[in-house]
């Protein structure tokens, strides 16, 4: 979950074929055999959206479907990000950047705007453990 030092949240939309349409989502992807997962979301972020994090927070790990699957999905935070250069995407990328204010993203959940699960899971862990919402 990339923040930029203004409090502005690094997204990424792209096609998914599941859903045969444009998700919202926070950049991720693949731990590789050489990676942690803290190393294979720092090279993420920076694959998909050319932004380099100051720190990575973790938040913890879901299983992303325990009834099928044994996998981990890792989320951490990414504190002030920067744009370091341009977007070094695989041949069938196709990923447009976009940043919204830290403040719209409860307001893209509730609307709908961001339907993805593990995403939805991410900003949970986010809100309830490392930024609680105020009561």
């Amino acid at each position: 979950m990339p923040l930029t030092p203004d409090n502005k949240v690094v997204l990424i939309e792209q096609y998914r074929h599941g859903v045969r349409g444009i998700t919202l989502e926070i950049p991720g992807g693949l731990i590789e055999a050489h990676d942690t997962p803290a190393a294979a979301a720092s090279r993420e972020l920076l694959e998909e959206t050319g932004y380099r994090e100051e720190e990575l927070i973790s938040l913890g790990w879901v299983h992303p479907n325990p009834a099928l699957q044994g996998n981990r999905c890792y989320t951490f935070v990414a504190t002030n990000v920067v744009l370091e250069g341009s977007q070094t995407l695989d041949e069938k990328e196709d990923i447009e950047v976009v940043l919204y204010p830290l403040s719209e993203i409860p307001g893209l959940i509730i609307g709908g705007a961001i339907t993805n699960s593990l995403i939805l899971a991410a900003f949970y862990r986010f809100y309830m453990d490392y930024q609680p919402l105020e009561a």
